[in-house]
């Protein structure tokens, strides 16, 4: 019982207590090292006092201290204790009594050794209703865990399964800029899948006509869409609307009226325009209220970008006006020279200001790809990765990015940050789609 020096207490045996039963005494272990230890007594038909409870100072703040507490507790109430008694002489431990098990101060007892503590002569008595706090305890610990979960970023508060969203080919990347760049049905097909297989749930799909040029035809889409849901039925297909190629509705819209398995799960909503080196992409707010409308019109959730803070005040017009409404997914892209930085500030005052109900995902342009999507594992929010937003894997843009390789990039940064991915079926929950 060498292990007692550490805890400044009874240091039996002691003119205070001569022996210890091991009967009534719990030993906390990490990585079988000894970091606690607490013990109890029954006193009398309903009556128990607590004996020991200490923590060596190395393991302190790991939550051992209410592990060992709650377990004499519980041997206790199953004896028919219903009053403990315990005896503590520091003001934080007598504190952490009574903010946690109710404890009233009932008297002072005079020590008859000064157990490391000379400046304090006596043990402060404390007595808890040990059957209200057993009936209340289930209560009152949800209480606290809904509350870290509403209000605190804690290890308790676990994040949400991650989802991973790749952007498989874009509008403007091409062969010639990275041979990865998946062009022809066949090619973002087999990229669909790689990226699946590999953690990604959801892809972002642009069409490209037999030149290797962006096109709206739904022909194209039609046989990409089939073709991914033939070989991973369960990838969640997200289909663009971009204006950075057509200015008409129904160039735009023409791949959201699709049916069978060909239709698409989801549908890129742009809030608002915007230049790129590349060119400007136009969104007015007439053609945005006609492709959101038209999404809903066809159960299409749209997967609403926002690259600056008016967008956000955009969709809360939307969602004012019943136009988009439920589980809003957005996308947070960051680093265009035209629109809002790829920096924590800009992250987290967007994802902050989203409204009620939203998940979102962040991606960051170019060089930034890898620091925000960083970012959004770390702040709880989940991952937009691809050739599309970055041709390059590394900053020194001497490696070439695949789908493939920046998707296990992902998995392996949230592995490392303890954080899983999301299941096919989990992914469709966060977001609101159907199963």
């Amino acid at each position: 019982m060498n292990i007692m020096e550490y805890w400044n207490m009874h240091h039996i045996p002691s003119p205070e207590m001569d022996s210890l039963d091991l009967s009534c005494f719990f030993i906390a272990r990490i990585s079988g090292t000894i970091a606690g230890a607490a013990g109890y007594k029954i006193i009398g038909p309903e009556e128990g006092k607590t004996t020991l409870l200490g923590i060596i100072p190395e393991f302190a703040g790991m939550g051992l201290g209410r592990e060992l507490q709650f377990a004499r507790l519980e041997a206790m109430y199953n004896e028919g204790v219903r009053k403990v008694t315990t005896n503590a002489d520091r003001p934080e431990t007598i504190l952490w009594y009574k903010k946690h098990y109710g404890c009233k101060e009932v008297g002072k007892l005079g020590k008859l050794c000064e157990f490391g503590l000379p400046e304090v002569d006596h043990w402060t008595m404390l007595e808890m209703d040990l059957d209200a706090y057993m009936k209340t305890r289930e209560e009152r610990e949800k209480h606290r865990k809904d509350y870290i979960e509403s209000n605190d970023p804690h290890p308790l508060s676990p994040y949400p399964p991650l989802i991973i969203n790749v952007c498989l080919t874009g509008m403007v990347p091409s062969k010639l800029s990275n041979p990865s760049v998946p062009v022809t049905p066949d090619e973002i097909i087999a990229d669909a899948v790689k990226v699946f297989d590999a953690g990604a749930r959801v892809v972002h799909i642009h069409a490209r006509d037999n030149n290797g040029n962006p096109t709206p035809d739904a022909k194209i889409y039609e046989t990409i869409i089939s073709g991914i849901r033939r070989e991973r039925e369960k990838l969640v297909c997200c289909v663009t609307t971009s204006g950075r190629n057509w200015k008409e509705f129904e160039q735009r819209a023409e791949v959201l009226y699709l049916d069978g398995t060909a239709k698409p799960d989801m549908a890129s909503l742009t809030l608002g325009s915007m230049n790129f080196f590349s060119g400007a992409s136009t969104n007015s707010i007439e053609m945005i209220e006609r492709l959101a409308m038209a999404m809903k019109e066809r159960n299409i959730k749209p997967e609403i970008e926002v690259f600056e803070a008016g967008m956000i005040n955009l969709a809360r017009y939307l969602e004012r006006n019943g136009i988009i409404g439920g589980r809003k997914y957005f996308n947070i892209l960051l680093g265009n020279i035209n629109t809002a930085p790829a920096t924590i500030g800009t992250l987290a005052s967007l994802s902050e200001s989203l409204p009620e109900n939203s998940v979102w995902a962040a991606a960051g342009l170019g060089q930034f790809q890898l620091p925000v999507n960083a970012a959004a594992i770390v702040a709880g929010g989940h991952v937009r990765t691809g050739i599309e937003d970055s041709l390059f894997y590394d900053y020194q843009r001497e490696v070439l990015a695949t789908n493939e390789n920046l998707t296990r990039r992902i998995v392996r940064l949230a592995g490392e940050m303890q954080r899983r991915i999301a299941t096919p079926e989990e992914t469709r929950a966060l977001m609101g789609l159907s199963t």
